[in-house]
């Protein structure tokens, strides 16, 4: 193991529920965090100094679990020494996120702690097959989730086909609790919205003008957020009617908002539009290499039909000088050639690395620190809800109120730690041997990332000779020196 464990021995909690409670609040990540913490610190078996908390399906593929993610950069990285988590399937449920995990865990060799199944993989019993029994609680996590998810399914589908709603714990803006009537004055203000909208008017300013004038949601909040307007007006329910797999069933029972036709037209007019998507670079070195005569970067183009990077002038440039024009192919092969060189020598490559990492003493500091605010969470904890006898709890408001600087200070101690984690393509780098064609069968967003990371500047000078030709060749030649890279180690 990459360290042995111990009082010293770092740990990541990684948490994860699907959804907030009512309030805003996590109760569940954190009755999650407060059992794996007293666990850990009544075995003494290490401290805390990172949490990561996901509000997300831990089966619903394509879910978004960017803490999930970061887990597993740092323990690669070396930043925790192991994972720790109250059962298997907070961490994960699906089987093809084990080797990940497991590649994780073997690279630096780190730990995996699962409190209720009673899984640690520094367990010292040579007859423990951890990476087995991770498999099989992972596959009856999965299976759990497939089954629980098509029961629901199958329920939503009887109810919508008996006209039936979908109950919920939240009272729907416009209802009462049950749907079976209209609360009159939020009824008239969700018209209001509907013709604005109809009108032309965005859902934004809506939401801004009613924020403004103390309008209370249906929670008695007075902040409208135009995301939650926007659907609010695209449901069916504001025609008392249910939308399940893209067909309306009647609701007999829930009397209509909006009149039909005005529902139909805010639909239509609140539709998605087609947005033009964010520029993907197409090339190596576009908006990365800069031209040797004003400094501006250099974009891809064309030249009878070969590919080209050119100082050009631009929305994004206005500046730009346009003298330099130069096929895409020889600056690339160039860039290519030294790029490999520089990956290839571990010692410049690991000297990088490491002026991406905070040096020893400032992680250290930063992870003590987590582990002392985390100590005062727990502190907090038992002040409020289980104090020693004959002394008063906490309040409540003073509770949210330490929580939350607490939690705020954690929040930025764990940012500091992003500079680590952006580096994590040059760290997986490092540990394969680099050729020309390996390299160029990266795909492109991988390369302008290394790019990115270990040059400072890429420079192309413009050509003395204009392209001209010398005696006894055909055509010009690309003079190689005209690319000036300066890596940054």
């Amino acid at each position: 193991m990459a360290a042995e464990p111990g009082p010293e021995f770092r740990w990541g909690v990684v948490l994860r529920r699907s959804k907030l409670n009512l309030d805003g609040t996590e109760w569940s990540t954190d009755l999650q965090e407060f059992d794996v913490v007293y666990h850990i610190r009544a075995n003494n078996m290490g401290v805390i100094v990172q949490s990561y908390k996901d509000i997300a399906s831990g089966w619903k593929p394509g879910a978004s679990r960017p803490r999930f993610k970061h887990a597993l950069v740092d323990l690669a990285s070396g930043t925790i020494d192991g994972i720790a988590v109250m059962n298997i399937d907070r961490l994960t449920r699906r089987k093809d996120q084990v080797r990940p995990i497991l590649n994780a865990l073997e690279e630096m060799g780190g730990r995996l702690l699962s409190l209720e199944d009673d899984l640690d993989t520094a367990d010292p019993d040579p007859e423990s097959d951890t990476e087995r029994r991770l498999h099989e609680l992972v596959e009856r996590a999965e299976r759990e989730a497939r089954r629980t998810s098509e029961r629901m399914k199958l329920m939503a589908k009887h109810r919508a086909r008996k006209g039936l709603h979908q109950p919920g714990s939240k009272r729907p803006f416009g209802h009462t609790l049950d749907w079976y009537n209209l609360v009159p004055h939020e009824a008239e203000l969700v018209n209001e919205a509907a013709l604005r909208v109809a009108r032309g008017e965005a859902t934004f300013t809506i939401a801004r003008d009613w924020t403004a004038r103390g309008i209370p949601t249906a929670t008695g909040k007075t902040l409208w957020r135009h995301g939650v307007l926007r659907d609010m007006l695209l449901s069916a329910r504001m025609v008392g009617k249910r939308d399940y797999e893209g067909a309306l069933f009647d609701l007999p029972d829930v009397p209509a908002i909006l009149p039909e036709h005005l529902w139909r037209q805010v639909c239509e007019n609140l539709a998605p539009r087609k947005t033009r998507p964010g520029r993907r670079e197409p090339r190596q070195l576009s908006n990365i290499a800069v031209c040797g005569l004003c400094g501006l970067t250099v974009i891809g183009g064309s030249d009878d039909g070969a590919l080209t990077y050119e100082c050009k002038k631009r929305p994004a440039e206005p500046g730009a000088c346009g003298g330099i024009t130069i096929r895409a192919a020889r600056v690339d092969a160039r860039v290519n050639e030294e790029v490999v060189e520089f990956l290839n020598d571990k010692r410049r490559a690991e000297a990088l690395l490491q002026q991406h990492r905070l040096n020893g003493s400032e992680m250290d500091a930063i992870d003590a620190r987590y582990a002392e605010l985390q100590d005062n969470k727990m502190t907090l904890e038992e002040a409020a809800f289980n104090p020693p006898a004959g002394v008063k709890r906490l309040p409540r408001e003073r509770y949210w109120e330490l929580r939350t600087q607490i939690e705020r200070e954690q929040e930025r101690l764990q940012r500091r730690r992003v500079v680590n984690r952006e580096a994590e393509p040059l760290r997986a780098a490092l540990k394969q041997p680099w050729t020309d064609e390996g390299w160029r069968a990266k795909p492109v967003e991988y390369r302008r990332a290394i790019l990115k990371l270990v040059t400072e500047r890429i420079e192309i000078a413009r050509d003395v000779r204009h392209g001209g030709g010398r005696k006894g060749h055909l055509g010009g030649q690309f003079d190689p020196d005209r690319i000036k890279i300066k890596f940054a180690a």
